[in-house]
């Protein structure tokens, strides 16, 4: 087994897994990411229609999280646009101005005086509070417990949901607080979209040495004690000179069992989900079974011209909803042209899949009819005549945003399993940020947890 001391396999071609294999490379190890998709990136993938960049619903760079920083380390830019702090907010069916600035504050039809005296005092609270002492508090309790005006409250609440992606009012106190502070401090909409982080990532791992083996089924991963091999199933419908050369030690398929390929440290950077079917220790796997994903429903919409150019950004208090140009900030269309999300916030995941639907192309079941029907109608009240101008568009019944919610004292894995040569990267590790930050910096430490392993 000395001979793949320093190689290690990382199951999946996300931005966890991509990062995590440049910073093990750099480190001096033999490093092979397997990817089950032909393409790397995950729900960081861009897709191009007509001219327009379609993230997988809205993807905002938080400019001063974890996650910025993880980059920077990489050298991976983040080039796009920063959109200004203001917008509408939608409330028992008529639209105010978002009160998020002292002076929008004012403005504001949405709060009484006394709510609005109690909102300037929230915002310059806000941004030193140390929300250590919440952690084992909902966001729910906090909010009852620190604003008096209930109006206050309820937008608060809402906020909080748009800056985590979930309405679950049990979330963790502090990691909503967190949030919110991040998000004050302002977000990138990337241009050309999130698929230039892949890239820049990929591009960076080609750099550093890393090898990679795409359209690869990974079945297992054997342990003994200790990880001893990773088994591949399907292995032969990509084998060629470059895979061979990609490859650590390999055992053929004997008698139609999996290939074996030989290593003693693996990386799981997938969903929870995924990583407890890849192995057979129940003990422990088993807490990763109980995560509570975060699923959006979201109709993304590309328009030759915006009908109303002044509404660019707008949320509900009352409902779970969302609204975003996120082309008047990032380069994402044709010149001219606009790109809209508009999201549902789901206390559930949906029986149904994310898949492109354009009017036709998938039945969807009530459910799913009912969330496009209230996203359109959503639209219809900021964006009047929307639909005449439509050039493609693409509805997610069920879309993954993260796969955890992270509750007060909630079990959150840590990068280093109790198996030895066993690591885990994702959105659902570690102890530090949400989404794409968490999922960043738990990459790093699990990098730097396998360099520290003599």
């Amino acid at each position: 087994m000395r001979a793949v001391a320093r190689n290690v396999s990382v199951v999946g071609g996300g931005i966890a897994g991509l990062t995590a294999a440049i910073y093990l490379a750099r480190g001096g190890r033999t490093v092979t990411v397997f990817e089950k998709n032909r393409h790397l990136g995950g729900r960081a993938v861009t897709h191009l229609r007509h001219g327009f960049r379609f993230n997988l619903g809205p993807h905002a760079v938080y400019r001063f999280g974890p996650g910025s920083r993880v980059l920077r380390e990489l050298g991976i830019p983040i080039r796009g646009g920063v959109p200004k702090r203001g917008g509408t907010v939608m409330f028992e069916g008529r639209q105010h101005e978002l009160p998020v600035t002292p002076f929008s504050i004012l403005r504001s039809s949405l709060l009484p005086f006394r709510g609005k005296l109690e909102a300037v005092r929230l915002l310059a609270r806000l941004p030193t509070l140390n929300t250590r002492p919440f952690e084992l508090m909902s966001v729910r309790e906090w909010a009852d417990r620190n604003i008096e005006n209930r109006r206050l409250r309820e937008f608060f609440m809402s906020l909080c949901r748009v800056v985590t992606y979930s309405p679950d009012e049990r979330q963790c106190a502090s990691v909503a607080l967190d949030q919110l502070k991040r998000a004050m401090l302002g977000v990138v909409y990337v241009h050309e979209g999130w698929q230039k982080i892949v890239d820049s990532l990929h591009s960076t791992a080609v750099a550093a040495g890393v090898n990679f083996v795409t359209s690869s089924r990974v079945v297992g991963v054997e342990t003994n004690g200790r990880v001893t091999a990773l088994e591949l199933g399907g292995l032969e419908t990509v084998r060629s000179e470059t895979v061979e050369a990609a490859l650590p030690p390999l055992e053929a398929n004997v008698e139609g069992n999996p290939a074996r390929v030989l290593t003693d440290t693996v990386l799981l950077a997938v969903d929870p989900t995924t990583a407890a079917s890849l192995l057979s220790n129940e003990k422990v796997s088993r807490c990763w079974r109980t995560l509570e994903p975060v699923t959006l429903a979201c109709l993304d919409v590309a328009l030759s011209r915006l009908p109303n150019p002044k509404q660019i950004f707008a949320i509900s208090v009352d409902r779970p909803y969302y609204y975003s140009v996120h082309s008047a900030w990032a380069q994402l269309t044709p010149q001219g042209g606009a790109l809209i999300h508009v999201a549902k916030y789901r206390a559930k995941p949906s029986k149904m899949t994310s898949r492109d639907y354009d009017g036709d192309s998938i039945r969807l079941d009530d459910e799913a009819k009912r969330d496009l029907a209230e996203l359109e109608a959503f639209l219809d009240e900021l964006q009047p005549g929307w639909r005449e101008l439509v050039r493609h568009r693409r509805f997610l019944p069920s879309l993954a945003v993260t796969n955890a919610v992270t509750m007060p004292s909630a079990y959150r894995p840590q990068p280093q399993t109790p198996i030895r040569g066993l690591y885990l990267a994702g959105d659902w590790v570690g102890a530090e940020g949400v989404l794409a930050d968490a999922a960043l910096t738990s990459a790093r430490a699990a990098a730097r947890a396998i360099l520290a392993e003599p």
